[in-house]
C-alpha cells in the first residue's frame, strides 16, 4: 500500500511588512507573521498536494479540515485505490500525519506518546519512519531554493506565489533526474462537521487498530 504524508510547514514571509488585511491572524505563536503550508509528498519526495497561504495562527488540524484535500478525501474523490483487505476490512491508501492531525480512515496518526503498549509503541515507530519523507522533502525544498531560508519581504500574496513556484520547480527537478544532495469553516456548519468528524475519527481508529496487529 502506498503511504502519503501530510505536514504543515511555517516560515516568515516578511520582516517588517505585516499583511494589511487580518494581520493578527498571521501573527503566530512564534511571535512573528507567518503563513502555513500544508503538503503531501510521495516516497520519491515529489509534492502531490501543496496548499500555501493559511494564516500562521491557525492550528494544523483546522488548516487540514478547511483544505480542499480534506473535502476531496471526505467525498472519496481521492485515495481510492489500491485496496488491501485485512480480515473483513478494506484498507485504502492513507496519509501519514503527526499527532496534531485528526485521525480518519484516510489519515493515520500515532498513538499517544505516553502509551506503554508494546504494539502501539512499535506502530508509532513505523509511522514515524514513514513520515520522515515529508520532513526531508521540505528540507530539500529549502536547501535547493535558498530564498525560502530567509524572511520574504513581500506582500502575503506574492510570498505565497514564491512558495508555490519553488514547489513546482522542485517537482520538475526530481522528474528530470536533477537530484539534490545536501546534508542538510463556516460557523453554521460547525455542528454538522463535528458530527461527521467524530464518525471519521472512529473509523480511523478502527483501521489503526487493524494495522497495529
Amino acid at each position: 500500500m502506498t503511504s502519503k504524508h501530510c505536514w504543515s510547514y511555517r516560515w516568515d514571509p516578511y520582516q517588517n511588512n505585516s499583511p494589511r488585511d487580518s494581520a493578527v491572524d498571521y501573527f503566530s505563536r512564534n511571535q512573528q507573521h507567518d503563513f502555513i503550508i500544508q503538503a503531501i509528498a510521495d516516497g520519491k519526495g515529489l509534492f502531490l498536494d501543496f496548499a500555501a497561504g493559511y494564516p500562521g495562527s491557525l492550528h494544523d488540524a483546522r488548516v487540514y479540515r478547511n483544505s480542499s484535500l480534506y473535502q476531496r478525501a471526505s467525498n472519496e474523490d481521492v485515495l481510492k485505490e489500491p485496496v488491501e483487505r485485512i480480515g473483513i476490512t478494506d484498507i485504502r491508501p492513507y496519509l501519514v500525519g503527526d499527532s496534531a492531525y485528526p485521525i480518519s480512515p484516510w489519515l493515520m496518526k500515532p498513538y499517544p506518546e505516553a502509551t506503554c503498549d508494546p504494539s502501539e509503541i512499535t506502530f508509532n515507530k513505523e509511522l514515524s519512519s514513514a513520515r520522515v519523507v515529508i520532513e526531508c522533502t521540505f528540507g530539500h525544498l529549502k536547501s535547493r531554493w535558498r530564498i525560502l531560508q530567509k524572511r520574504l519581504d513581500s506582500r502575503i500574496t506574492f510570498s505565497v506565489k514564491i512558495a508555490v513556484v519553488c514547489a513546482v520547480l522542485h517537482n520538475f527537478c526530481i522528474k528530470i533526474g536533477d537530484e539534490w544532495d545536501d546534508d542538510f469553516y463556516d460557523d453554521n456548519d460547525d455542528d454538522r462537521r463535528n458530527e461527521q468528524n467524530n464518525d471519521f475519527m472512529q473509523d480511523g481508529e478502527d483501521i489503526r487498530e487493524l494495522l497495529r496487529q
